[in-house]
Order: C-alpha cells, then sequence, then structure tokens
C-alpha cells in the first residue's frame, strides 16, 4: 500500500512540472502575438499620422522649415505645446520633412515628402526587453496643391 503512494506523489510531480513547462509555451506565444499586435496598430498609427501631416501640407503654403508638419506628426497640432511627449515616443529627429520645389518648366512638380525613420517598438515580451528600431521608414509623399499665381 505505501508503495501505491509513493507512486503517485511522483506522478503528481510530474504532472506538476510538465504543466509548468506548458504554460511557458503558451504564455511565450501569447505574449508574442500581442506584440505582434501591438506593433502592427503603431506602425498603421504612425502610417495615418504621416498621411494627415502630409494632406494638410500640400493645402498649407510650405513654411521653408517643415516644422509644422512634424508638430502634426508628434503633438496632433502645428504648434509645438509647452510641454509634453511625441506620440508614441518620437521626437523629431524621428522625422523627416522634404519639400522639392517646382521648377519653371513644370509649376506641377511641387512635392512634399514626410518619413519616420528609426522608430523604435517596444515589446512588453520579457525576452524581447530591449527596443526593435524599425528597419523601413513609414514614407508617404505627394504633390503639392497646384497654385495659380496672378499675371501682371
Amino acid at each position: 500500500m505505501n508503495r501505491f503512494i509513493l507512486l503517485r506523489r511522483r506522478e503528481k510531480g510530474q504532472s506538476f512540472i510538465e504543466s509548468t513547462f506548458v504554460m511557458l509555451a503558451f504564455f511565450a506565444l501569447l505574449f508574442g502575438v500581442i506584440d505582434c499586435g501591438q506593433m502592427l496598430v503603431a506602425h498603421e498609427a504612425l502610417v495615418e499620422r504621416a498621411r494627415a501631416a502630409v494632406r494638410w501640407g500640400v493645402v498649407h503654403p510650405w513654411d521653408g522649415t517643415g516644422e509644422q508638419i512634424a508638430n502634426l506628426i508628434l503633438y496632433n497640432q502645428i504648434t509645438e505645446p509647452a510641454a509634453g511627449e511625441g506620440f508614441l515616443g518620437l521626437t523629431r529627429d524621428n522625422i523627416r520633412v522634404d519639400h522639392q520645389p517646382a521648377s519653371a518648366n513644370r509649376p506641377d512638380d511641387e512635392m512634399l515628402s514626410v518619413a519616420v525613420v528609426n522608430y523604435r517598438y517596444h515589446f512588453i515580451s520579457p525576452w524581447m526587453a530591449k527596443a526593435l528600431v524599425s528597419p523601413r521608414p513609414v514614407m508617404i509623399s505627394a504633390p503639392m496643391a497646384y497654385r495659380v499665381t496672378a499675371r501682371n
């Protein structure tokens, strides 16, 4: 009878260890799925912010610096607030605004390009504790609104 009780105790310990391994694998996969979803949502949010800033920039006159467009991406307003952090932890160094002026021959070639570069994704998974730097920038380009100048 004692031998039977000892065998049952060993089986309980074995079941506990096996279920621990299964739960570790399950939670690793669960956190991986959550991290991938979080990364996709952050990327799409950056794309939408860049699109909105380019849409705003193509219908407003170019200010020569692109600060207003960068502020739209960072703070969702054209002026920089007195205090506050950029959207998803972005800084001004992460935003590239490029304006290609029109030539005399082709006044409709004026372009505005915005890129979000070196964005660091932050994960909740313990094995991905270091931030992953996105190798591909978010890039949006659009032609500027055609402006007819008055002739004398």
